[in-house]
């Protein structure tokens, strides 16, 4: 049986690598695209069989349409993970500018994200309705549904606040979501999103504590808690599932 193709945008990143290693481990065929150098040598070092990696800076339309057509000489993309993203990272500095981001900041970030995520479904999603068969996952955030409090970084680091572009980001991610379902899903191509809570990743000590005490299981994510579901949105188990954005967050969004 021919393995499946699945390819994940922002798969040398933390999390993507974790993604790029469940599904190698799940027995698909997995494409990484990235642009990081940093951590494109940290996929590089894991030697996965059946992990092939491609050097590539999604923002780019050209860039995506040439990707595309030297995929598809050898490999039909069933599934299609839109991963790619920046998050800014709090550090101990005087930033409420963030309000107010500089246009180069919004472009950047909207470009890495929203921008690539369109031009990845432009393509390989056309490419999907073609063959009727193929599922989207686009990863979100929790605060695709809910904005960012600002209160938690206060005892960690001065005068930080999350900037503005992130929450905006994620939430134009859930209406790119909702749009392609419902234009492909009379060719059965299925178009969902994931939207993780806090994932644990060498976090400030007194931030993490913050974030444990106002999340209903008391802990932070972590990449197992992922890899399932996008497995099962992945799989024909999931066949009458579109345009939904799942949580994935401990119940932290409930309250």
């Amino acid at each position: 049986m021919k393995k499946k193709v699945c390819l994940i945008t922002g798969g040398a990143g933390f999390l993507g690598r974790k993604y790029c290693e469940f599904f190698v481990k799940k027995n698909f065929t997995v494409l990484c695209i990235d642009n990081n150098k940093k951590n494109l040598k940290k996929i590089n070092t894991l030697n996965l069989k059946n992990l092939i990696i491609y050097d590539c800076d999604i923002t780019n339309h050209d860039n995506v349409e040439k990707l595309y057509k030297s995929i598809s000489k050898s490999f039909f993309v069933d599934v299609l993970i839109n991963n790619a993203a920046i998050d800014a990272i709090p550090f101990k500095k005087n930033d409420i500018a963030k309000k107010f981001p500089t246009s180069k900041m919004w472009d950047r970030e909207f470009d890495a994200s929203l921008k690539s995520s369109f031009f990845m479904i432009k393509f390989f999603g056309e490419a999907m309705i073609k063959k009727k068969r193929g599922s989207i996952i686009n990863i979100g955030s929790d605060l695709s549904v809910i904005a960012p409090n600002q209160k938690i970084y206060k005892s960690s680091y001065a005068s930080y606040i999350k900037p503005v572009t992130y929450a905006v980001i994620k939430h134009g991610m859930v209406g790119l979501t909702k749009y392609f379902s419902s234009l492909y899903g009379e060719k059965n191509v299925r178009v969902n999103m994931v939207s993780p809570g806090p994932v644990k990743n060498k976090q400030n000590i007194k931030l993490l504590a913050e974030i444990e005490n106002m999340t209903p299981m008391g802990r932070l994510g972590n990449p197992k808690d992922m890899v399932g579901l996008l497995f099962f949105l992945a799989s024909d188990d999931s066949s009458y599932i579109t345009g939904q954005n799942i949580l994935v967050d401990g119940g932290k969004t409930i309250i």
